[in-house]
This record gives structure tokens, sequence and C-alpha cells, in this order.
């Protein structure tokens, strides 16, 4: 619950509202929220549906790119076994994650009702939660990058390692460097042979690691956007632009100088000097 934007939204907006800052932001933030709660609840006859719709909409789009990958993409030839194999790992995950959303259902038809509600306290927390949503509903996307990012990291250590080996050479640690080194016969053999099949199985992984590396940068573009949105809600400078529209520029008139209190401007001075220091405050009207 903690790594949530909801919650860590919560914690933003409690601290711009204890602190007085940006009353005009938070009733701007509120109208808004209410203005999209009304058109929620007024437009959409079962608001809940549209988040299943996008589930199912997602994962066929997901069955489609595997398609895709299914056959020759781009007019690359991918190793077929291999290829095979994710093909039925992720189609199966799929399935999974297909079964897990039919199954909560009746909670996502709640959750949206939930969002439009969220609109008494304000449009950022309706994005807020908004983006918990998506960040649910792609999560097979995300544990399917997860998946190739690590086999493709373990291959390119392997090869790297394995092409040291084939060159003769070996990483010294104790100096810090690549020196040569006399394997035996059977080292060698059997490092040519991993050396190989890891090198034509790697364009298959590096398809499918660039694949989905690319719809995770998408997701995560379309979360960073409504993030910059809900921060830039609470701190845009709604007060000082109203104040120069309605009463144009500060001038030298408008400047009000107070005297502070000793108690204000006791932290200005040491405690041991007896030097008495009067400060000004300088605000616009």
């Amino acid at each position: 619950m903690v790594h949530t934007s909801i919650y860590k939204h919560f914690k933003e907006w409690q601290k711009t509202y204890d602190e007085r800052s940006r009353p005009a932001n938070i009733a701007l933030d509120r109208i808004l929220g209410i203005i999209l709660m009304l058109i929620l609840f007024s437009l959409a006859t079962q608001p809940g549906d549209f988040l299943i719709q996008i589930s199912h909409y997602v994962i066929d789009e997901l069955y489609s790119l595997l398609k895709v990958l299914e056959g020759s993409p781009i007019g690359l030839k991918l190793n077929i076994h291999l290829n095979n194999f994710f093909l039925d790992c992720f189609k199966y995950h799929i399935e999974l994650w297909s079964t897990f959303l039919d199954f909560i259902e009746p909670l996502v038809r709640q959750v949206f009702l939930a969002i439009g509600a969220f609109g008494c306290l304000g449009l950022t927390f309706q994005i807020a939660l908004l983006v918990d949503l998506i960040s649910i509903i792609g999560l097979h996307s995300h544990c399917f990058y997860i998946y190739t990012k690590v086999l493709y990291n373990v291959e390119r250590k392997g090869l790297s390692v394995l092409w040291q080996v084939v060159r003769g050479n070996r990483y010294n640690i104790l100096k810090g460097r690549t020196e040569s080194h006399n394997y035996m016969n059977r080292q060698l053999y059997l490092a040519t042979i991993f050396f190989s099949a890891i090198l034509f199985l790697f364009p298959t992984t590096l398809v499918y690691y660039i694949v989905f590396a690319a719809l995770k940068a998408l997701t995560f573009a379309t979360l960073s956007i409504f993030e910059f949105v809900r921060r830039q809600i609470l701190s845009l400078p709604i007060e000082g632009c109203m104040k120069r529209v309605l009463k144009g520029c500060n001038d030298i008139d408008c400047l009000q100088i107070k005297d502070v209190s000793p108690q204000e401007r006791a932290f200005l001075l040491h405690k041991n000097q007896k030097i008495s220091v009067t400060v000004y405050k300088i605000t616009a009207l």
C-alpha cells in the first residue's frame, strides 16, 4: 500500500493542505474532481464496464502481438524451439491473467465507482487511483518484460564470458585485468558448444526483449504523463496568476513594510551579543 500512487499522493496532498500554502490549487482540484464525478455518473450508465472492456482489449492486443512474433517478425528468422517456448509461457500467463480479471470483475466495477466518488476529494485523487489501476491492468506485460530482461542479461553475460574462454583468455580477479590462459581441450570444447548454442538463441531473446521493453516504456510514459498532471495541479502558481490578472503587476505603492517583533528576529542574533538590530518585512499588497 505504501508504494501505491494513491498513498503517495495522499501524503503530498496532506502536506500541502496542512501548510495552507496553496488553497486555490486545492479548491480548483476539488471543483474539477466534482465536475468529472458528475460527468461519469451522468453520461456512463455502467462505468465499470469501461475498465473491463479496456482489460480485455489489452489482453486481445497481447495475443495479437504474440501471434506476430510466432512467425517471422520484420523478416527475422527466430529459433523455432525457443520461440515456441516463449509463446507457450506467455500465452499461459495471459490466460491466467484473463481468468483472474474475470474473477475480480465485480470488484473492478465497484472500483470505477470509487474513482468517481474520489472526486469529492479532488481530481488529483482520481488521477492517482487511475494510475494504480493502469499499473494493475498492465501487470502481465510488466512480468513479460522482467522475464525477457533476466534471460537477456544471462545470455549477454554468458556470451561475454565464453568469448573470453574461446579466445584463450580469462579475467584475473586479483590483478583486475584480462590475461591469457591455457585451457584444457575438453574445456575449450564445452565452451565452444555453449557459446555457439547461446549465440544462436540470443537473437530470439533480443527480439522479445526489445518488444516488451518498448511496451514497458510506453506504459511508463503514460503513467508519467498522469503523474506530471497530478503534481502540476497542486504546484501551479494559481494565486499569483490571479493577482497578476486582477491587480496587475505590483508597483512601489503596493509594497507594505512591517517591523518584525523581537521574538521573530531573535534567531538572527547570537545569544552573547548585546546589539539591537531592527528587521523589516516587505510584503506585496
